[in-house]
């Protein structure tokens, strides 16, 4: 999923491909949703990136953006998530409720990711958390001593090249989440893209059941998993898996990476 993000933002500023290990295996439908979050909460990372023929004082703006988004990430990371996890019982989780975080957190996939990161076996979750954690936090100091420099830079460029990049700040701090941690850009469409995605497993074995599952029945099963309503009429969420193209009835295509 984190790769089909990558790809879609690519896609989106217009930069070849990258290399992926993960996303050829995501459905179409997933990649889809990825296309149509950069339009929402990804917006603000999309116009980050520089265009041709732009001023020093635009890219100093989004220089400081990018400054923004790191430390609001920090914040996030550092600060909200363990409050967040304390605060929704996500370490007091049932036996039932623990098998299925397990099932959507896709440890087969990380365990094999790590050792090869890491250059040894690593096999059990406790290592497997503890190794990610050391890569999370080594990223941040590395973030950091990075705009440390960015800012020492700035400060010997044009007065007006200083105040766009600590004018880009405060826009980059709110540009992916808000203050209160919820995601920017987030409308009722996104909240139901988000939803998809979150049981993009137990979907796609709906789309390969026998007899076919129904759009109907997936939303009645959404609603149930989530614990409330999420359309008004069953007609917009028809249309919204439309413009995804997600249909349950006829299995799609491996998506194509490779277009852009």
């Amino acid at each position: 999923m984190c790769e089909a993000f990558r790809l879609a933002i690519n896609r989106a500023v217009y930069k070849p491909p990258i290399p992926v290990r993960y996303a050829h295996t995501f459905p179409e439908w997933g990649h889809n949703v990825a296309n149509e979050l950069t339009k929402t909460i990804f917006k603000g990372i999309v116009g980050m990136a520089p265009k041709k023929n732009e001023s020093n004082e635009i890219l100093a703006g989004k220089a400081g953006q990018l400054v923004g988004v790191a430390i609001r990430a920090a914040v996030f990371y550092g600060k909200e998530v363990p409050a967040l996890i304390e605060r929704e019982g996500l370490n007091k989780l049932t036996k039932e409720q623990n098998e299925k975080l397990e099932k959507m957190a896709g440890w087969e996939l990380l365990l094999p990711h790590a050792s090869e990161l890491a250059g040894r076996p690593i096999t059990g979750k406790a290592e497997l958390i503890k190794f990610y954690g050391r890569r999370i936090l080594h990223f941040a100091v590395q973030m950091a001593r990075s705009n440390l420099v960015l800012i020492k830079l700035i400060l010997y460029r044009p007065v007006e090249e200083i105040f766009r990049f600590l004018s880009g700040i405060p826009k980059g701090f709110k540009s992916f989440l808000k203050t209160d941690g919820e995601f920017a850009g987030k409308g009722k469409r996104t909240e139901i893209f988000l939803a998809l995605l979150m049981y993009w497993p137990e979907i796609e074995e709906m789309r390969q059941s026998q007899p076919p599952k129904t759009r109907k029945y997936l939303l009645d099963w959404l609603e149930k998993e989530e614990g409330r309503q999420l359309v008004t009429d069953d007609k917009i969420f028809f249309e919204l898996c439309d413009d995804i193209s997600l249909d349950l009835t006829i299995p799609g295509h491996p998506f194509k990476l490779l277009e852009v």
